[in-house]
C-alpha cells in the first residue's frame, strides 16, 4: 500500500486485502485472514453543516466553521490511502464548489467516492455533473409523502432529485431512519426502493446527538428491530424485491464505528453513547495525516465489522 502525505497525489490500494463491491454496496474481504489496517476503510468528510431541511432526528445540526475550497482540498490530501470518502454535511449540495471538491478527490485517485445528500436541489444538470465523479449517492426517504414530510420535508423535491440522479446514471443507495413514527411506512419505502432500481436500502436508528437526542423515545428497541428485520426478509421473498436491505442496530454495531471529519477539521468517532457528546475526538485532519490519527482510534474492530456488514442485519 502506498500512502503519501499532504503533497502526494497517488492512492494505491491494489495490494489491500479488501475492496468495495459496488454491486453489493459494501466492503468485502479478499481472503480469510484478519485485517490489519494502517488507516480507515471509510471516512465521512463533512464539508458544511448548513442545510435546507430540518429533520426531526438530525444529529449534525450544530453549526461549525466551514473552510474554503483550498482548505478542504488540504483535508483531502491528508486522507490519501483511504478506500472510500463519503462527502456529506449538513447538505453538501449547498456548497457551490461541491463538484470541484469531488473532482479533486477523483483526480487524487480515491477508488470509491460517495455523497450523502437530501437530493432536494439536484437538478438534471447537476446530476449529470455528479455522474462523472461519483461512485454512488446516499439519499434518505423516511416514508410515504405525508410521513416523510412530517419527519424531513420536501418529499416531491427529494424524489425528483433521486430520479434525476438515476436517469443521469448515478448509482443510488436509499437511507431510511426508522422511528415509531414511520415504522408503518417501511414496507412502502422498500417497495419504492425496488421500483426505483436502487441497489441498496439502509435502515438506521436515530443517533443520540443534536435533535436525535430529543427523540430517542421514538426509536425501536433491539427486539423490535430484529422483529422488523424478520418481517422485511419475509416480505422481500414474497414480493421478489431485488434491492439489498440492511438494518442497523446500534447495540449490535457498538460504539464509534464511523470516522467523521467535521467541517472544522476535527476527526471524530461516532456515535459514542458513552461520551456526553456522543462523539470522541482523536485528531484534526488539518494538522496530521489520517494514518497518524488512526493510531489513536479505539474502535478499529467496530469500524471493520460495520463496513464489512458483519454487525448488520442483511437480506
Amino acid at each position: 500500500m502506498i500512502v503519501e502525505g499532504s503533497s502526494g497525489s497517488a492512492t494505491n490500494i491494489q495490494n489491500l486485502p479488501f475492496n468495495f463491491d459496488l454491486q453489493a454496496h459494501c466492503f468485502v474481504r479478499k481472503g480469510d485472514a484478519d485485517l490489519k489496517l494502517d488507516l480507515p476503510v471509510s471516512v465521512t468528510l463533512q464539508i458544511t453543516r448548513r442545510c435546507n431541511l430540518e429533520c426531526i432526528y438530525c444529529s449534525e445540526d450544530l453549526q461549525l466553521r466551514e473552510y474554503d475550497t483550498d482548505t478542504v482540498k488540504r483535508m483531502v490530501d491528508n486522507l490519501s490511502g483511504v478506500s472510500r470518502i463519503i462527502v456529506s454535511g449538513g447538505e453538501p449540495t449547498l456548497r457551490r464548489d461541491l463538484v470541484e471538491i469531488l473532482k479533486y478527490i477523483k483526480d487524487k485517485g480515491f477508488p470509491t467516492i460517495a455523497v450523502a445528500t437530501n437530493a432536494t436541489v439536484i437538478t438534471k444538470s447537476l446530476a449529470k455533473e455528479l455522474s462523472s465523479v461519483l461512485s454512488y449517492a446516499d439519499v434518505t426517504i423516511d416514508g410515504t409523502p405525508e410521513i416523510h414530510n412530517k419527519i424531513r420535508g420536501q418529499f416531491d423535491k427529494v424524489y425528483t432529485g433521486i430520479r434525476n440522479l438515476v436517469e443521469a446514471g448515478v448509482d443510488v443507495s436509499l437511507v431510511n431512519v426508522l422511528l415509531s413514527d414511520n415504522k408503518s411506512d417501511l414496507v412502502d419505502v422498500c417497495q419504492m426502493a425496488d421500483n426505483l432500481g436502487v441497489r441498496k436500502l439502509k435502515i438506521l436508528s436515530p443517533i443520540r446527538k443534536g435533535r436525535g437526542a430529543d427523540i430517542l423515545s421514538h426509536g425501536l428497541s433491539s427486539e423490535e428491530l430484529s422483529e422488523t428485520y424478520e418481517m422485511l426478509k419475509l416480505v422481500k421473498r414474497e414480493r421478489g424485491w431485488k434491492v439489498k436491505i440492511t438494518l442497523t442496530d446500534w447495540e449490535r454495531v457498538r460504539e464509534g464505528h464511523a470516522i467523521l471529519i467535521h467541517p472544522d477539521g476535527d476527526i471524530v468517532a461516532s456515535p459514542v453513547p458513552s461520551e456526553a457528546t456522543c462523539i470522541k475526538k482523536f485528531g484534526n485532519i488539518l494538522t496530521e495525516h489520517i494514518t497518524e490519527a488512526w493510531k489513536q482510534y479505539p474502535y478499529v474492530q467496530n469500524h471493520i465489522r460495520k463496513y464489512f456488514e458483519e454487525s448488520l442485519l442483511v437480506c
